[in-house]
């Protein structure tokens, strides 16, 4: 491990412990979903090696993952002639995404990110998200649950400070009663009728391409908690997030790079010759659960 993750360690895990942990509070640390990442290589048994494909880009972790010096880099590229596997439209943009095998709900999680250095174009993200349940028909359950934990970097423009603009959104897909797709009722945080209950966004103090930092969250039945090096950055009620959710680490595709049609973001046609590759890097994901 390098010098550096054994500082984050010291200064920041507690003896094994959320970094906003008080005294009085019990937590048992979840190995099945965290990762130090210590070793030469993923470990897959943790984290799932071929995720599902979704957005404007394709997940090829055999060749945007590696692991070295005690950190975890995903990278995402820009290739000479499109792919096409497991997608309805060609890309030229692949990426890595760390999703775990293991899903769970309520607990704290924690991560140590160094974001990417292309802005505007990606957007590293640390976050929580399920299957969606098409099967379920009640009017008003939830089909689906997404915490973002936090996205980087995700603004389309070179405005200036646009770049310490962090997001903590919370998504998820309601049911009307219908069947199938036909049944997903989404609630968006850009949305005005759900953006007071799930839309939150902090700007930085600080430029996260620089450096590490941590960024965590507190997930009970009652509250969603976002943190930012242990300062509290937002809380919203949990009202649809009591799902089984994955947690994934990822580089996703941003506008300039990506533009929204009716059929979903896909790759745009601005010049990207000069910025791919670009990678962030992760020193670790931790989780844990209370103990009563």
């Amino acid at each position: 491990m390098s010098c550096q993750s054994h500082e984050s360690q010291a200064q920041t895990s507690r003896n094994n412990l959320p970094f906003t942990a008080q005294p009085t509070e019990k937590w048992k640390i979840r190995w099945d979903r965290s990762d130090d990442f210590n070793g030469d290589s993923v470990d897959w048994r943790k984290w799932n090696a071929s995720p599902e494909n979704f957005g404007a880009w394709v997940w090829d972790n055999d060749n945007n993952i590696s692991v070295a010096d005690g950190t975890v880099r995903l990278t995402m590229r820009k290739l000479d002639e499109p792919v096409t596997v497991g997608r309805r439209a060609p890309t030229p943009y692949t990426s890595g995404m760390l999703k775990s095998h293991v899903k769970g709900t309520y607990g704290y999680y924690e991560a140590r990110i160094k974001g990417a250095p292309l802005f505007p174009g990606v957007c590293p993200a640390f976050w929580l998200y399920s299957k969606i349940d098409d099967t379920i028909l009640g009017e008003g359950e939830t089909r689906y649950s997404e915490i973002d934990i936090v996205e980087l970097t995700q603004r389309g423009d070179r405005l200036e400070g646009n770049e310490r603009v962090a997001d903590f959104n919370l998504h998820a897909i309601l049911s009307n009663g219908k069947q199938g797709i036909a049944g997903r009722s989404w609630q968006r945080p850009n949305d005005a009728r759900f953006k007071a209950d799930q839309a939150n966004e902090w700007k930085l103090p600080f430029d996260p391409r620089d450096d590490f930092h941590i960024y965590g969250c507190d997930v009970t039945p009652e509250t969603i908690t976002w943190f930012v090096d242990g300062q509290q950055v937002g809380e919203k009620p949990n009202r649809y997030w009591h799902r089984e959710m994955n947690v994934a680490i990822s580089l996703g595709l941003r506008p300039p790079y990506s533009i929204y049609t009716p059929k979903g973001f896909v790759p745009s046609d601005v010049d990207a010759t000069d910025a791919f590759p670009t990678s962030m890097e992760v020193d670790y994901v931790r989780v844990w659960q209370r103990i009563p």
